[in-house]
């Protein structure tokens, strides 16, 4: 292993796993096979998986750096789990149900160096399986955004009372030009590895649906940009591991989740030193 820390790494990717084994062989099967023409490393961080995940990996990517969790640790934990160990300039945090291809990551990695380190956080254009558009990045956090982001208002409503009532969104940016958002989602996510270990990666105390959210609203109190780059892009195929769970606990979590995230950002405590 010690040859990775005398190698100057551009780019670590770093993957979350939870019982997504076809999925992640998938994932990193594409990775393999994209232009990538500068030294990256992939790290997966696997949240103790039963359905061979990890076999899978050491019988097929043994140059794949692995960390095997004994319990589900969730989204931020493994995360920060990677980039602890991460040697690369960049980290791109990537779900397992995401396709990378052709020149894309390279295209972001490109993005990333031509730009002031001010712009801490970076993502591409997220589209479908077929290729329509998924996501663009969002617009900062406010008691109203985080509320309607979380029960996902903007689905259950219809479009035309959605743009009378819900933050904008998607309807006032057009997908093809660069611009700043709040936040972009954490399927893939491209950050500068120092000023991400600086800020204190993930915030451990949310456990799913608001990470990113949270990272990019902390970073923008202490001077930090995060942008949308719609000429890279990923398919994500969304929801792969997340289990489906019944409506009236679902209700209770994500009104648990909508009240930390808030409490987090609008109500914020969480700063630059605070112990994890």
């Amino acid at each position: 292993m010690l040859h990775r820390y005398l190698r100057k790494m551009k780019l670590s990717i770093i993957i979350v796993s939870y019982n997504t084994k076809d999925l992640l062989d998938q994932c990193i099967a594409f990775i393999k096979t994209s232009k990538i023409n500068f030294p990256y490393e992939v790290i997966v961080v696997d949240n103790a998986s039963h359905d061979g995940s990890v076999e899978m990996l050491e019988e097929k990517y043994p140059e794949v750096i692995l960390i095997k969790n004994k319990m589900n640790r969730l989204f931020a934990i493994p995360n920060n789990q990677g980039a602890e160990i991460a040697t690369g300039e960049y980290l791109y945090l990537l779900n397992s149900d995401t396709i990378v291809y052709d020149d894309n990551i390279a295209r972001l990695v490109d993005y990333m160096d031509s730009v002031d380190k001010h712009v801490v956080c970076v993502g591409p254009k997220i589209l479908n399986a077929d290729k329509s558009l998924q996501a663009q990045g969002m617009h900062g956090i406010t008691h109203w955004s985080a509320f309607t982001h979380h029960f996902k208002l903007g689905k259950l409503l219809p479009s035309f009372i959605a743009r009378w009532i819900l933050p904008p969104a998607t309807y006032s940016w057009n997908s093809d030009v660069p611009h700043e958002v709040g936040w972009v989602t954490g399927c893939a996510m491209m950050i500068r590895r120092e000023e991400y270990m600086k800020l204190g990666g993930l915030n451990e105390k949310l456990e799913f649906y608001g990470e990113e959210p949270e990272f990019s609203y902390r970073a923008k109190k202490h001077g930090y940009l995060t942008y949308y780059y719609p000429h890279a892009e990923i398919i994500h195929l969304g929801g792969a591991s997340t289990q489906k769970t019944p409506t009236e606990i679902a209700k209770e979590n994500a009104l648990r989740r909508y009240t930390k995230i808030v409490d987090q950002t609008v109500g914020y405590k969480y700063a630059i030193g605070t112990s994890r």
